[in-house]
Order: C-alpha cells, then structure tokens, then sequence
C-alpha cells in the first residue's frame, strides 16, 4: 500500500512525490531509501533602500564556480541586485554545515566586501536585514527526479540545490509526463534517484 502516515491520519496514494528540498533524505529515509541531498546554507544580506544604483543582476565568475564545487567549507562569491522597492539583495554563500540556524558573521563580512568591490557606491549604504535559507545540495549538482525502483510508488524532484524555482515548470513536466507515461521531453536518465547506488 502506497501513502503516507501523518498526524492528521493516513492518506493513501498511488504515488508519494518527495519534495521535501533539504529534507528529501529525511523522507526518503522513512522509506528506507537513501539519497544524498544535503542542506548547503547561504545567507543573503538586505540594504535599505536607495536611489537606483543596480539595473541588472550582476554576479562574479567565481559563483558559477561555487555552485558546482564539492567543498563543504564556506564559499562566498558577489552577487548583487535591486528590488522594486529600491532595497539591494547582497549574496551570496554556500556552506554544508547541516541545518544549523546560526548567523555567520564571517558570511556577512565576505558578502559585504565583495559587494563594495563591486559598487564601491554601496559604501555607507545601511544593511536593515540578513537571512538565510538551506538549499537542497546533491552530490553530482543534478537534482533527483522519477520514481525510485527501491520502494515502489515513491517518487523524487529534489536535489536542486539554488536553482529548485527556475527549474520546478520543467521537473513537474518531466514527472507528469513520467507518471502518465507520455514521452519524456528530455532524458530523464541523468536524473534517476538511484543512480548513486549503480556509482557504489
């Protein structure tokens, strides 16, 4: 029997889609799976608002470096832009260090220093906020999608670290059309939940 136990009561499915972001391998381990996704924390600074300044997300070359580095040792690379309100959003790290809440002042500082470095016009400009959020690290940078063969009636679209919005439209055209067996737009292959246990 294929569902889930809650304490609202059992539902029953034919399918469970585990979406659970950073905590994809907590549910799959209550199905006695394992995948590798991990938390990966990065902090985003908020400044106050200010005349315009920055007309285009900008970001250094160095982050595209990051985002596809293994290290679990804090990474920091620029990235900069305005919002509609005239406040600048100032990131931006990455670090695995499980889903531990706590501010990082050295996140702040590096995040702050390249961003001068950037617009050195920032200089004086107040930050009114910091927050943080745990993307959803996968080993080999792809995310984990489809059915997962080890229990029968669990699916995955998890796993895509920073890029989880920009790739949601795409990931659940690829499990409609998975589900409903209609041809996949894309291979879903690369993408397959056990995938590590065949690299073991």
């Amino acid at each position: 029997m294929v569902g889930v136990s809650t304490s609202q009561g059992e539902f029953h499915a034919p399918v469970v889609v585990n979406a659970a972001g950073p905590w994809g391998a907590e549910l799959a381990a209550m199905a006695h799976v394992g995948i590798p996704v991990e938390p990966r924390r990065g902090f985003v600074m908020v400044t106050e608002p200010v005349p315009p300044t920055v007309f285009h997300k900008v970001y250094a070359a160095e982050y595209v470096g990051d985002v596809g580095s293994g290290d679990a040792a804090m990474q920091s690379s620029p990235v900069v832009e305005s919002t509609a309100s005239g406040t600048i959003l100032i990131g931006s790290t990455r670090e695995r260090v499980g889903f531990d809440p706590r501010m990082s002042v050295e996140a702040l500082r590096l995040m702050a220093g390249s961003a001068l470095a950037l617009f050195p016009s920032l200089a004086g400009v107040s930050v009114i906020r910091s927050y943080w959020g745990f993307r959803p690290y996968c080993s080999d940078h792809l995310p984990i999608i489809g059915p997962d063969p080890r229990a029968p009636g669990l699916w995955h679209a998890c796993g895509h670290e920073g890029a989880g919005i920009g790739l949601a439209p795409g990931t659940g055209k690829l499990l409609s059309q998975l589900l409903t067996g209609a041809p996949p737009g894309i291979d879903p292959a690369p993408f397959r939940p056990e995938r590590f246990e065949d690299a073991a």
